[in-house]
C-alpha cells in the first residue's frame, strides 16, 4: 500500500509521540509498504531515506493560527495526492484513519481539572480552559476530524480513549478500533545493565545498594509528582528508605519545597532532561506513574521492558495491559495516598519485588511494536479495500494506482528523510 501519515514536527527528542511515528515509518517500511510523511518540519537524519517527505507550511501570527493553517493545508494536499490511506494523528482532519496519540482533548481537560481538590477550583479552571482560544480550535478540528460525513475509522490507543471518543466526541463504536500502543523493546536495552547501572548511580550520587523508584516526565502536575512525594512522605519511617530519580524537564521549584516540607526532601532527586533515558532504567528498581491522564503511556511500556515493576493509575490506558499485583499497581486514582504508600512498601521487598520484575519485563518485551503495526495495518487494508470497491473494476483510472503528479503550490516541498 501506499500511505499517508501527518504530524506537524517529527523530532525523536521531544517526546513520545514523535518517537512513535518515527517507529511507524520503519514498521511499515519493513512490511514492504510506501510512506510519505506530510509534516511542517523533520529532524535531520530521524526518519528511514525510503521515507518520501513532504513539507507543509502553516501560516499566522498566533499558535492557535498556525494550528488550524497546518490542518487546512494538510487536507488539502491529501484531499487528491492518491494514497491507498491517509493517517492523522493530532490537530488535523483530513484523514481516513485517525489515531489520537494524545487523547480525546474533552477527557484530557476533565482528568487535569481533578488535581484540584476544591470543587470551586476545579470548575475555575474548567472554565479557564474552555474560554481560551486554544480550547476553541482544538474542538473545532476534533469536529472535523470526527465528523460523521467522514466517516473515518478511528484507531483508540486504549479502552479509555475510546469511552472519551463515544462520550465527548460522538464516535459510533462501531468506527473505533482499540490497538494499544508498544514499542520496540530494543531500543531500551543496553550492552551491559550491570556496569550503565553502576556508573550512572555513582554519577548522581546514589549507592548500589540502595532502592531506587523512577519518574518520567515533563508535565510533573499531569503526571501526578505531587500525588507521588506525598504518598513517599505517607510511608512507615520504619519502612525500608526509597530514593526517587525524577527525570524530566519541568521546574522543580515547587516540589522540592513540597518534598522538605514533607520531611523527604533528601529522598527526592531531580535530575531534569535527561538525553539518554536508558540509564535512568536500568539504574532504578521500578517505575512509578500517577498520572491523572495519560491515553496510553509508552514510558510505562519501556519500563517494563527494562524489567521494572509499574506503579501507575487507572487514568493511564497502560495499565488495562497490567495485572495489579502482578506486573506491578494499578490505583484507581492519582490521589489514592494509602494505596500508593502501600505499593511502594510491597516493592521495597526485594523477593516480592523481583517476583513482579520477571513478569514487568516478560509484558514489556512481548506486546512489541511488531504486533501493534499488524494491527494497524488490518485496519489500512479495510480503508484501501473500500477504495477498491468504490472505484469498481481495475483500470488505470483506478486512484490507487497512480503515483501523485508533482504539486507546484507553495504549499509542497519535497525531501528525503531530512530538514
Amino acid at each position: 500500500m501506499r500511505l499517508a501519515l501527518n504530524f506537524p514536527r517529527v523530532d525523536p527528542t521531544k517526546g513520545g509521540a514523535e518517537t512513535y511515528i518515527v517507529d511507524l515509518c520503519r514498521g511499515l517500511l519493513r512490511r514492504g509498504h510506501s510512506v510519505d510523511l506530510y509534516a511542517e518540519s523533520w529532524a535531520e537524519g530521524a526518519l528511514p531515506p525510503e521515507v518520501r517527505c513532504v513539507r507543509v507550511e502553516s501560516t499566522g501570527r498566533t499558535r492557535s493560527e498556525r494550528i488550524v493553517s497546518f490542518a487546512d493545508a494538510s487536507a488539502a494536499m491529501l484531499k487528491d495526492a492518491g494514497h491507498d490511506c491517509s493517517v492523522g494523528f493530532i490537530n488535523t482532519y483530513g484523514h481516513d484513519v485517525i489515531i489520537p496519540q494524545g487523547g480525546v482533548h474533552g477527557g484530557s481537560l476533565r482528568a487535569n481539572s481533578m488535581r484540584f481538590a476544591n470543587p470551586l477550583a476545579r470548575r475555575l479552571y474548567v472554565l479557564g480552559k474552555v474560554l481560551n482560544p486554544k480550547h476553541w480550535t482544538y474542538r473545532a478540528i476534533e469536529r472535523r476530524q470526527y465528523d460523521p460525513a467522514r466517516g473515518a475509522r478511528v484507531v483508540a490507543v486504549s479502552r479509555m480513549v475510546a469511552g472519551h471518543l463515544q462520550e465527548f466526541n460522538g464516535v459510533p463504536k462501531g468506527r473505533i478500533r482499540v490497538v494499544p500502543n508498544a514499542i520496540d523493546p530494543g531500543r531500551v536495552m543496553v550492552p551491559q545493565p550491570g556496569a550503565t547501572r553502576a556508573a550512572f548511580r555513582g554519577k548522581v550520587g546514589i549507592g548500589a545498594g540502595e532502592l531506587v523508584g523512577l519518574f518520567v516526565g515533563h508535565n510533573y502536575a499531569l503526571k501526578g509528582l505531587e500525588p507521588l512525594i506525598r504518598g513517599l512522605a505517607a510511608r512507615d519511617r520504619s519502612a525500608r528508605p526509597i530514593k526517587l530519580l525524577v527525570c524530566g524537564g519541568g521546574r522543580p521549584g515547587w516540589y522540592r519545597r513540597l518534598a522538605e516540607r514533607l520531611g523527604v526532601g533528601n529522598a527526592v532527586h531531580f535530575l531534569g532532561f535527561h538525553d539518554d533515558v536508558r540509564e535512568c532504567y536500568w539504574s532504578s528498581d521500578f517505575f512509578v506513574s500517577p498520572t491523572y491522564y495519560d491515553p496510553c503511556s509508552l514510558v510505562v511500556f519501556e519500563a517494563m521492558a527494562c524489567g521494572l515493576p509499574v506503579i501507575t493509575t487507572a487514568c493511564n490506558g497502560a495499565s488495562e495491559l497490567m495485572t495489579h499485583g502482578r506486573h506491578g499497581f494499578v490505583l484507581p486514582a492519582p490521589g489514592a495516598t494509602a494505596e500508593l504508600a502501600a505499593a511502594l512498601d510491597a516493592l521495597a521487598d526485594d523477593g516480592r519485588r523481583a517476583a513482579i520484575s520477571a513478569e514487568a519485563a516478560a509484558l514489556g518485551r512481548s506486546w512489541t511494536f511488531d504486533r501493534h503495526v499488524e494491527a494497524l495495518i488490518e485496519v489500512f487494508e479495510e480503508v484501501a479495500a473500500d477504495r477498491r470497491r468504490a472505484a469498481g473494476p481495475r483500470g488505470p483510472g483506478r486512484r490507487s494506482d497512480r503515483r501523485p503528479r508533482p504539486r507546484t503550490d507553495r504549499h509542497a516541498t519535497h525531501g528525503r528523510g531530512n530538514a
